[in-house]
């Protein structure tokens, strides 16, 4: 019992999705020899927050490797050696896990797909929702797009909504599933004397 209230607790601390577009593609784009990025902002009240993935929508074309490149807010420096990443599902979201890769964001950041051959995975274009965060272009050229390009991300935020971090009590975290656990002993013993009987 005591293993599964201290394995709760973490859920305090839960993952956001950062998305622009409205989950629905009505078209989608590639773009040999260019990058399509989002750029992200972080919530109000959070000012650095662990990046745990990024999620692409695949319009079509699975099974094609890409370059996954994350930047950070001036849109040329990379948080992280570019990496390959092959898009394997068809019209679905594409699942990019960077935990391993340790980052932390703060303020603005961009999340881009490099295309590499021509036939590559169509990313899904969202055309009925306000746009203004997707761009099409290489780093230090960037050019804004009329539509949203379907890219995800999904923090960590490293601080609370608020910006205030405050210290946590953990007697205090920890008191109800401490007497939950008290109490489901009282009951197993309980039980077992009355079995004796």
């Amino acid at each position: 019992m005591t293993l599964l209230a201290l394995s709760v607790i973490p859920g305090a601390f839960a993952s956001t999705e950062l998305a622009y577009d409205d989950g629905v593609p009505e078209s989608g784009m590639a773009a040999l020899g260019a990058y399509l990025a989002v750029k992200f902002s972080l919530p109000d009240g959070c000012t650095n927050a662990k990046l745990i993935k990024a999620r692409v929508y695949n319009r079509e074309a699975a099974g094609t490797l890409v370059n996954i490149h994350i930047l950070g807010s001036d849109g040329v420096t990379e948080l992280t050696p570019p990496f390959s990443y092959d898009v394997a599902i068809n019209n679905a979201w594409n699942e990019i896990f960077l935990t391993p890769k340790d980052m932390t964001v703060t303020g603005d950041f961009w999340v881009a797909v490099e295309f590499l051959a021509l036939g590559d995975s169509l990313l899904g274009l969202d055309m009925s929702s306000t746009a203004g965060h997707s761009y099409l272009g290489t780093p230090r050229s960037w050019d804004p797009l009329p539509e949203n390009i379907m890219i995800r991300a999904v923090i960590e935020c490293s601080n609370p909504v608020g910006g205030v971090a405050m210290a946590v009590n953990k007697p205090l975290v920890l008191a109800p599933y401490l007497a939950l656990w008290g109490l489901v002993a009282a009951v197993s013993a309980l039980i077992v004397v009355k079995k004796r009987r």
